[in-house]
């Protein structure tokens, strides 16, 4: 199952219509931020290229979604509710999934302050109404039933973080199955909010470059042991690689390669997918789906639309997540930031999307 996480961006633009379906002259430079009318439609092939399965948008207002549900619908229907007053005013944080695989058997939006079911409500220092839209699918093809929920934290509010994850937290215990949370979370890994949400525990393991002599370890033993042939290599840091799961290197036998710790259905707390990704060095025994060696793209979310924005101050950092509950039917199978940006200098959000594949 294929999910994307992405802030899009307001359209609250001087050059913006505020109107589904507006078009407007393309200028001669695309740089900085560009109107909702030109940024669109490379919003809409982003998500047709990657094909999500499900996709959780953030900040879109009313036109914004109207234009998107315009350009997905051969694939894509979609929930949600304004933030401001449940209906069509202020951001949404909308849900869109394929129809052909998945069902909505319950939805609702929940604000995150202390009054979760009023609308427009702001909590604790919050700047603006936070919402989160909390859908319960059905998997068409087996009956698995599972929960999105698509969040958009305050960004000035500390407290407001804190008390969003808390809330949320409170609100999933009780289900049963998968829960997935994504969205903008404008929660640094050391934040408050972030740190609530997952109790601190994840960190970045499976780097791709942190690991390359372990990485290139196991692909020998993978092909040692699939072939039945030794792989040996030449040089100063010269080995041989038996088909015996065994590495012998100078002075040094590799053994016990780093294992993955997301196995569990008891915890309260999410896994950031990007550290439960499972990469060569610790996918588990007898799986043998092709694996990465760890996430792909960049780490920061957060651009800005480049110079002369004032929160290029503020880039680039690490905002926008895909988190699950821990289940120990659940993999993590690929993990990825796309990019936001092109030749021709459109940024088309100020963020990147984020996208995770889990299978159960």
């Amino acid at each position: 199952m294929k999910f994307m996480t992405f802030n899009i961006r307001h359209d609250h633009g001087p050059q913006s219509t505020r109107e589904s379906f507006a078009s407007v002259d393309v200028p001669e430079s695309l740089t900085g931020e560009q109107p909702w009318a030109i940024r669109k439609w490379k919003v809409a092939d982003t998500v047709l290229l990657w094909s999500p399965d499900i996709v959780g948008f953030q900040e879109p207002e009313h036109h914004q979604v109207i234009d998107l549900q315009s350009l997905l619908h051969d694939e894509y229907d979609w929930v949600g509710a304004g933030r401001n007053d449940g209906n069509e005013d202020g951001e949404y944080c909308p849900v869109f999934y394929k129809r052909e695989l998945l069902k909505v058997n319950n939805w609702k939006t929940l604000w995150l302050s202390h009054e979760p079911e009023t609308p427009g409500s702001k909590g604790w220092d919050a700047s603006h109404p936070r919402i989160a839209n909390w859908v319960e699918f059905e998997r068409k093809a087996d009956g698995s039933q599972f929960t999105v929920l698509n969040a958009h934290f305050d960004h000035q509010g500390v407290e407001s973080r804190r008390g969003a994850a808390q809330l949320i937290l409170e609100r999933v215990q009780a289900n049963q199955g998968l829960t997935v949370l994504m969205g903008d979370l404008n929660s640094p890994e050391d934040d408050p909010g972030y740190q609530t949400l997952t109790g601190g525990g994840d960190k970045d393991r499976n780097d791709t470059m942190r690991c390359l002599e372990e990485l290139n370890d196991r692909l020998k033993l993978d092909y040692a042991t699939k072939t039945g042939e030794p792989v040996r290599t030449s040089g100063p840091n010269a080995t041989m690689t038996l088909p015996t799961h065994r590495v012998m290197r100078p002075g040094q036998i590799l053994q016990n390669l780093r294992g993955n710790n997301t196995d569990s259905n008891t915890s309260t707390t999410f896994v950031d997918t990007r550290y439960a990704l499972a990469t060569r060095l610790n996918k588990k025994p007898g799986d043998t789906h092709a694996t990465m060696s760890g996430p792909l793209g960049d780490k920061n979310t957060f651009t800005s639309f480049g110079p002369g924005d004032p929160d290029i101050c503020n880039a680039p950092r690490r905002l926008d997540y895909i988190m699950m509950m821990k289940h120990e039917n659940v993999t993590v199978r690929r993990f990825g930031v796309l990019s936001n940006i092109f030749d021709d200098n459109l940024y088309i959000s100020d963020h990147r999307p984020v996208v995770a594949e889990l299978e159960w």
